[in-house]
């Protein structure tokens, strides 16, 4: 009987360290789904990376609902809410990648391995970060922090290696496309780095 009534008179504990990292957890599938999708079986079917975004859509809905509903957080609720928002742009950057290559119809991206290994080398940082939050391993978790910085100068390096060998194509259309593929990809890591500051924000609120 205490234990009812306790839990009509105290407000609901939500564990949300552990819902960032389950968000994280499931941004790290859609960015592994990319990478196998483009460069181990590229085809026009993109319906299983679709239903991961839609699967993701709600974790995060979920996420800011519950969020919503509670008074006690263990660091700011708009910390929380960042992390969870800049979680969701990862993916929206994902998204818009996969529908412009659709219309592009161009499946075939093998020459771009690096690129996608890194953005996959980033979320695993980046969700290696989230999973440390519950047991307040900062030290480690600002490393993880710098490996996602230092990760995406890599990309950015790459990305400009590979305009210069695009740009020496005569045909300007593929170059337009491909350029435009390219900068997408280059986004999507720009996301997981500002992701990155947003964890490293919530450390620095903590400690």
């Amino acid at each position: 009987m205490l234990k009812k009534i306790k839990s009509w008179i105290l407000p609901k504990e939500i564990d949300f360290f552990e819902s960032l990292r389950q968000q994280s957890l499931m941004t790290t599938k859609i960015v592994d789904e990319l990478a196998d999708f483009y460069l181990t079986n590229p085809s026009k079917d993109s319906k299983k990376i679709f239903d991961l975004f839609d699967e993701e859509k709600i974790i995060r809905k979920s996420n800011l609902i519950e969020l919503n509903s509670t008074f006690i957080t263990p660091v700011d609720k708009e910390a929380i809410s960042r992390a969870y928002v800049h979680l969701h742009w990862i993916v929206l950057s994902t998204k818009h990648l996969v529908v412009e290559i659709n219309i592009y119809k161009i499946y075939k991206l093998k020459n771009y391995y690096r690129i996608f290994e890194l953005l996959q080398e980033e979320m695993q940082a980046l969700s290696a970060g989230f999973r440390l939050l519950d047991n307040k391993q900062f030290d480690k978790i600002l490393e993880f922090v710098h490996q996602v910085i230092n990760l995406d100068d890599l990309l950015i390096k790459e990305y400009a290696e590979l305009l210069i060998r695009l740009f020496k194509e005569e045909n300007m259309g593929k170059v337009l496309e491909h350029k435009e593929i390219l900068s997408q990809m280059r986004e999507i890591s720009k996301q997981i780095h500002i992701c990155s500051n947003q964890l490293e924000d919530i450390v620095f609120k903590m400690n």
